[in-house]
């Protein structure tokens, strides 16, 4: 009885192991025209099993003065708490709290495929050409001292046939991986004209038509279903591809070009 309760144990401590890596981080998608999408981003995994996501959360913080609002988020329904810098001892920043509470579940691919999931899109206001946007860091200073501003998501990522919610990321670390920072007055002209891609329309129930900037030549267009798996579409050489054949509900376009990768959501209806 014993040998078996030792073993339970060690199981047990084997799968939390396991899982232990598994995770999100965020990180920050310049859309151009002041425009930036907030994504998560899965950690290394085998997982093959997609992330139901319940809620999510993080802070993002403006030079003093500059402001802005939400654009589109995964439920359609993210708040954003502003705050003043004055208030938290940080006179030349101000920020604000974003989170949203869904309605239902909604499940993000699988960790397995590596792909960033847009979570929120926010607009800055004016034509900032000073100043700067990211993403506060939960090991930072001001998150350290004031936690409710620490990044969360509230999901489960483990296919036990139950439906357990926790927080899967972490909240000692910096909770960030990639660009998480865009100076308004240095950004990399490259860059920005890659992430100014777009697709019209939007829903879309026929033709989609990719916008790339004109100077571009080398990069490939992949489309995915909201669980990671690739869907294999005819890509012309006007940037056009058909979805008509395809179920109703939201997929992700990824564009990538000399080693940049940038994702859009796309609503099929």
């Amino acid at each position: 009885m014993k040998k078996n309760i030792l073993l339970l144990f060690l199981f047990y401590l084997f799968t939390l192991q396991t899982n232990a890596q598994d995770g999100y981080t965020y990180t920050l998608i310049d859309n151009g025209a002041y425009s930036y999408t907030i994504a998560a981003r899965p950690n290394a995994s085998a997982s093959n099993f997609a992330t139901l996501v319940q809620s999510y959360g993080f802070t993002i913080i403006l030079s003093d003065g500059i402001t802005a609002s939400i654009s589109s988020s995964l439920g359609s329904a993210a708040n954003a708490t502003f705050f003043d810098g004055n208030n938290v001892a940080q006179p030349t920043i101000d920020g604000y709290l974003i989170t949203e509470t869904l309605g239902s579940v909604i499940a993000l691919p699988a960790p397995v495929n590596g792909i960033d999931s847009p979570m929120v899109t926010i607009q800055v206001h004016g034509t900032p050409t000073s100043g700067s946007i990211y993403v506060l860091a939960n090991n930072s200073t001001l998150a350290t001292s004031v936690t409710p501003l620490k990044s969360f998501m509230q999901a489960d990522m483990i296919d036990d046939s139950m439906f357990i919610f926790t927080n899967v990321v972490d909240p000692n670390a910096s909770a960030l991986s990639g660009t998480t920072t865009y100076n308004f007055s240095t950004l990399d002209i490259e860059e920005k004209e890659l992430s100014t891609f777009s697709m019209l329309p939007n829903p879309a129930s026929s033709i989609v038509k990719v916008e790339v900037p004109e100077n571009f030549s080398d990069f490939q267009i992949k489309l995915f279903d909201s669980l990671g798996k690739q869907i294999l579409v005819n890509v012309s050489e006007e940037n056009t591809f058909d979805v008509t054949s395809l179920s109703a509900g939201m997929y992700i376009v990824s564009i990538t070009s000399e080693g940049e990768k940038i994702t859009r959501k796309l609503i099929v209806k």
